[in-house]
C-alpha cells in the first residue's frame, strides 16, 4: 500500500511539474497564481481519487466474483473494529477532503453545501458502481466515508473563507476582485 501511495505522489508531482508551463502562460494572460494553484489542486485531487479507486489494482472487466456490500458498518462488531477503520475508512475520508475543498474554491457555482455534497455523492457513487464491474469490491461504507470526506473538505473551505476573506491571496483564489 505504501508503494502505491509513493507512486501516486510521484505522479502527482509530475502532473504539477507538467502544469507549470500552463501556470506561467495563464499568469501572463491575467490569471492569478493562487487561482491556478486552485485548479492544480483540483486536478491533482481528481487524479489521486482515480488512481486510488480505479487504477490501484488491475482492471478486469470479467471478474470471477463481484463483491457488493449494501449493509452499512457491517464491519463493526466483528471483533477487529480498528483494522477496517484505520486501513480502509479513514483513507477514504482523507481522499475526498481535497475534492470538497477545491470544488467550491475553483467553481463559483459550487459554493453551496448542497451542490458540493451532491457532486461528492455522485462522484463516490459512480466510482463504487464502476468498481463493481471492473473486478473490485463495492461497499456502501466507502460511499459514506468518501461523502464524509467531501463534506469535511467543504467545511474546511467555509472555515478558510471566514478566516481569510479579507486576504488578497484568498480572494484571488476564489476569483473575487
Amino acid at each position: 500500500m505504501e508503494a502505491y501511495f509513493r507512486l501516486a505522489l510521484i505522479f502527482t508531482a509530475m502532473l504539477a511539474i507538467l502544469y507549470l508551463p500552463v501556470l506561467f502562460y495563464l499568469k501572463k494572460r491575467g490569471k492569478s497564481i493562487p487561482r491556478q494553484v486552485g485548479y492544480l489542486g483540483l486536478i491533482c485531487s481528481l487524479f489521486l481519487i482515480a488512481f486510488a479507486t480505479i487504477f490501484f489494482t488491475p482492471i478486469t472487466f470479467q471478474p470471477e466474483t463481484h463483491t457488493l456490500n449494501l449493509i452499512p458498518f457491517v464491519w463493526l462488531g466483528t471483533g477487529d473494529d480498528l483494522y477496517p477503520l484505520i486501513v480502509e475508512k479513514i483513507p477514504n475520508v482523507l481522499l475526498f477532503i481535497p475534492l470538497g475543498f477545491f470544488l467550491p474554491a475553483v467553481f463559483k457555482g459550487l459554493r453551496r453545501f448542497s451542490k458540493v455534497a451532491l457532486v461528492a455523492f455522485l462522484t463516490t457513487f459512480s466510482i463504487e458502481f464502476l468498481q463493481f464491474f471492473i473486478g473490485r469490491s463495492s461497499d456502501i461504507d466507502d460511499v459514506i466515508a468518501n461523502f464524509l470526506g467531501g463534506v469535511i473538505g467543504y467545511l474546511a473551505f467555509r472555515l478558510c473563507d471566514r478566516l481569510f476573506r479579507s486576504r488578497r491571496g484568498w480572494n484571488s483564489l476564489l476569483a473575487r476582485r
